[in-house]
């Protein structure tokens, strides 16, 4: 099974996936843990600084990283059902290269990537989502954590990253409507995986939204 912890940035992605692979060892199960690794990029404090001239550049590091990511696991799942032949393989994606289209859409519209970067940029990720389908390697579950813009920015400060304490609101603001209000991201994500599920993190600490998502899951 392959499943994706999705939403905005600062919605509680890492803490929730923290939990689940937690709970999910404990019922003993295999866990491929894909962790987010855009917060080491080189250039992540460019692409919020100055994301006319770096959107693009950093866009693409995101996405070959993340698709690096992915082959690297589909290898891993291979060898560990040879090796681990009747234990269940669960590989849990915080963000999949799925998520990377919201972001380079996003700039795009914004006018930070050019018209022309942007046609190589779709050419590129056409390529590795035609790559993912014949691989028949779709994510299982995609679980897209939601709260409203208030709490997400509120927590963005409080865990106190400078380059996103320094980032303006409109562009959290853009990113939110990106993920829970235009209906083309929704459906691209309902295209590329089984089935989209969304949760309300709002009110309900970590744990409870990891158990929400085994329950989900139709784990026991």
């Amino acid at each position: 099974m392959r499943i994706v912890i999705s939403g905005t940035v600062g919605v509680g992605k890492s803490s929730t996936t923290k939990e689940l692979i937690k709970i999910l060892k404990e019922k003993g199960y295999i866990v491929n843990y894909l962790k987010e690794e855009t917060v080491n990029s080189p250039y992540l404090k460019h692409y919020y600084d100055n994301p006319e001239s770096w959107a693009f550049i950093a866009q693409m590091d995101f996405l070959l990283e993340r698709f690096k990511q992915w082959v690297s696991d589909e290898q891993k799942r291979e060898k560990q059902k040879k090796e681990d032949k009747g234990k269940k393989i669960i590989t849990v994606y915080d963000r999949h290269f799925l998520d990377d289209y919201i972001f380079a859409e996003l700039h795009s519209i914004k006018n930070s990537i050019s018209q022309l970067n942007s046609i190589v940029y779709q050419s590129v990720y056409k390529e590795l989502i035609e790559k993912l389908h014949d691989e028949k390697a779709e994510p299982d579950f995609l679980f897209l954590l939601d709260a409203s813009l208030p709490t997400i920015v509120k927590r963005l400060h409080k865990r106190g990253r400078e380059e996103e304490k320094e980032t303006n609101e409109e562009y959290w603001k853009d990113l939110y409507d990106s993920y829970y209000v235009k209906p083309k991201f929704v459906h691209h994500f309902k295209t590329n995986t089984k089935k989209v599920v969304k949760i309300d993190t709002e009110k309900i600490t970590p744990n409870e939204v990891a158990n929400s998502i085994i329950k989900e899951m139709g784990i026991k």
